[in-house]
């Protein structure tokens, strides 16, 4: 669900590794798609071509035995309830999205013992209708059981996902996880989107640097606040790790906002700032990120040109 630089790159290895993936894209994306007869990758590592069928409406049979739920965070809700015909009795759903809830709203729609939550460090996009081209990252994709700990069908999954080439490793707490990877996206989206600019100047502008750390702190502590294990080796790994990017690299947010998408921006710092607000958390940093790029959001929202 969702064919974009994420579920196409994951969705095109599965393809091509032999399983039978449907593509649920649009527009013309959904027609180039169809006219291949699957998916292009183009990585660092080489061509790719995953054959599969490529719709606009889930659907058919036999049921799908797993869901890659690949939608941005603004879209869980409505593409949620269009699976609701399409989804069978042991059919998993594995969200691979950024934010910390929509394994929530998921679990609200189909139970929670159907969910499995994922994080993937990966930079993709779709660079041409049927073609996504993955640039970076390290590709890494943990996942587990949204209730916690280890489960026949995610040993399975694993095993299947690393046959068709992802990196993939299971976590017994993968609610966890999630908000690790979510205090470093907050960051660095926040601020390579607010600046308009790649890591590489964020680090070498003192403020503008410590404001990273900040947001990373802030999330961390709005974490804590409810109840999840987060210590300071968070904050000191992201920076460390934000220090190991390329110079030039930026973000998906940065990547949306530059190029007039809708932002994933109340999923992630207006979801601190509101989780912060009822734990009584300040969030400045967070919410000063939020103000500024929100009105870009409602532009594209209202069909405004960007």
């Amino acid at each position: 669900m969702g064919t974009g630089g994420l579920g196409g790159y994951y969705g095109g290895l599965l393809a091509q590794a032999g399983h039978r993936v449907s593509f649920i894209a649009r527009g013309a994306h959904l027609e180039a798609l169809r006219r291949q007869g699957g998916i292009r990758l183009s990585t660092v590592h080489g061509e790719i071509f995953g054959p599969g069928v490529a719709t606009d409406v889930p659907g058919g049979e036999p049921s799908p035995d797993l869901v890659l739920f690949t939608v941005k965070s603004y879209d869980t809700e409505v593409v949620a309830q269009m699976l609701r015909l399409a989804v069978g009795s042991q059919t998993a759903i594995l969200s691979l999205q950024n934010g910390v809830d929509n394994e929530e709203i998921l679990a609200r729609v189909f139970g929670a013992d159907r969910i499995l939550g994922g994080l993937v460090y990966i930079l993709s996009v779709i660079e041409a209708p049927g073609v996504v081209t993955q640039t970076g990252g390290p590709r890494m994709v943990t996942f587990g059981e949204w209730n916690g700990g280890v489960s026949e069908r995610v040993t399975r999954l694993a095993g299947l996902f690393k046959d068709a080439g992802w990196l993939a490793t299971i976590s017994v707490d993968i609610a966890r996880e999630k908000w690790v990877k979510f205090s470093f996206i907050c960051a660095l989206g926040g601020m390579t989107a607010l600046t308009r600019l790649p890591i590489g100047e964020i680090r070498a502008c003192a403020p503008t640097w410590a404001m990273f750390r900040q947001i990373v702190e802030e999330v961390v502590a709005v974490a804590r606040a409810r109840g999840v294990t987060l210590g300071p080796e968070v904050v000191d790994g992201h920076l460390a790790l934000a220090m190991r990017l390329e110079p030039d690299g930026t973000s998906s947010l940065h990547y949306d906002l530059t190029h007039g998408k809708r932002l994933e921006t109340e999923a992630l710092h207006g979801t601190v700032v509101r989780y912060g607000r009822e734990a009584g958390v300040p969030t400045p940093a967070c919410a000063a990120v939020y103000a500024a790029l929100l009105p870009h959001d409602l532009r594209v929202r209202a069909g405004a040109p960007s």
